[in-house]
């Protein structure tokens, strides 16, 4: 049987740690980035991950990489600069140059996945929010996300758009610098905070591509999370006591916006079928901290 090919436009961390999860015997895997030597340089698996350099902005690149056809695409964009050129950059143009050239290719992906990111949601409260919640963006990078969204799914209809929340886990782990460096968010108002071991996003993207593989077809849309948002103050004591610290280590509150609160469903997640590996903070993190000795 001939190898699936697919093809990971944005190939950064996510999409090299997904290929070295896929079965080689069945997958080519094609990871496209501007100056693939970047990722070479930074030991990214070239023995799992074919690169290719690339313009994912630009339409005729694609159908160059594309021509000989490709059966997944998975599109995990991460913008250069956090500035509201550098996120159109990333998504707007991006979106726009998949949905002008996969249509036309001679042979389409069986499916498009899209990476995007539970930022597009901007509301705040203790009801939980779902893929049905209407997305309301609170800034520009919401608002970027969502448009792009809305490009890729009009011109692709297959297209399963997947938003992440905060991804945690080996080389994310930027709330344990906070912690160790004594900082933690304020207490009242609870501000929850929603996220996902790394593995479990990979985890849920093999699982989307290989039930489509076997006929299933996924819903449009998906929040991937594990199943327990938690307010981040609460966190982070968890964490001053899993580290070995004392109460008194985090001294210093660091004001953060309270739109930034919110609590969301991963139910159409585990109803596809999907188990999470780390399935709340506790596991999650007690795994990350015993990984680091």
């Amino acid at each position: 049987m001939a190898k699936e090919k697919l093809w990971i436009f944005g190939c950064g961390d996510l999409g090299a740690r997904l290929a070295l999860q896929l079965n080689r015997q069945e997958y080519a895997v094609y990871g496209v980035r501007r100056n693939p030597l970047v990722a070479l340089a930074s030991k990214r698996r070239a023995d799992v991950v074919n690169w290719r350099r690339g313009d994912a902005t630009k339409k005729e690149d694609i159908e160059r990489l594309l021509g000989d056809g490709a059966d997944v695409v998975l599109a995990t964009f991460t913008p250069d600069e956090h500035t509201q050129s550098g996120y159109h950059r990333a998504y707007i143009d991006t979106a726009t140059a998949l949905a002008e050239a996969l249509p036309n290719l001679a042979r389409p992906p069986r499916l498009l996945i899209w990476v995007s990111s539970t930022r597009v949601y901007g509301q705040s409260g203790d009801q939980f929010l779902d893929e049905q919640t209407p997305a309301i963006p609170s800034g520009f990078q919401g608002d970027i996300l969502l448009a792009a969204e809305e490009i890729i799914r009009s011109a692709v209809p297959g297209t399963c758009v997947v938003r992440f929340a905060g991804i945690y886990g080996p080389g994310r782990d930027r709330l344990l610098s906070q912690v160790r460096a004594g900082r933690c968010a304020p207490p009242q108002p609870p501000q929850f905070s929603n996220r996902i071991h790394v593995d479990d996003s990979i985890g849920f993207l093999i699982h989307l591509m290989e039930k489509h593989k076997a006929g299933w077809s996924p819903e449009q849309l998906y929040i991937g999370a594990d199943s327990l948002p938690v307010p981040m103050y609460e966190l982070q004591r968890w964490l001053v006591k899993a580290m070995g610290y004392t109460g008194a280590h985090l001294r210093e509150i660091v004001e953060t916006s309270e739109r930034r609160s919110k609590k969301l469903s991963n139910r159409r997640m585990l109803e596809s079928g999907y188990e999470l590996k780390y399935p709340d903070y506790k596991v999650g993190y007690s795994a990350l901290l015993e990984s680091e000795g």
